[in-house]
């Protein structure tokens, strides 16, 4: 499962892998989390690099768009790590996301599209219905407000 949780979004990830844990759930997982400033910003961070650290969070991807002059968000990590994405993508993987629906979720969903064309070679269109099709399997999930 790939999931991106940036701000507050990241709480409700916070507690499906301490269920996971609870349940002994093994299969990997990743997490992309931002927020502004590391220092001051970094919710659960102890928690999420010590799940991280014993492999239990397979990936933690971080975006801090403060903390350096070009600001990097959670969608610029999915670019960035895009060929590793699209082939969790191809082995099953579901996609969630949590936050802010104005301007994150609408830019994760562009960069999760872009993704799906650029690694999968696919046609703009054929990229949205591969998105589309993942979301009436229950494999992107968005959960934004």
């Amino acid at each position: 499962m790939i999931m991106v949780g940036p701000g507050t979004g990241v709480a409700p990830f916070r507690g499906f892998l301490h269920e996971r844990r609870a349940r002994g759930d093994t299969g990997p997982n990743w997490l992309f989390f931002g927020e502004q400033h590391a220092e001051t910003d970094f919710y659960y961070r102890e928690e999420l690099q010590a799940m991280h650290q014993e492999g239990f969070l397979s990936q933690l991807s971080l975006a801090f768009s403060r903390d350096q002059e070009t600001k990097i968000y959670v969608q610029d990590r999915i670019r960035e790590h895009g060929a590793q994405v699209w082939k969790w993508l191809q082995e099953g993987a579901h996609f969630y996301v949590c936050g802010d629906a104005s301007r994150m979720a609408r830019d994760v969903d562009t960069a999760l599209r872009q993704v799906v064309q650029d690694h999968g070679g696919l046609s703009a269109d054929a990229a949205s219905d591969y998105v589309v099709q993942m979301s009436k399997e229950k494999r992107y999930v968005r959960d934004v407000y």
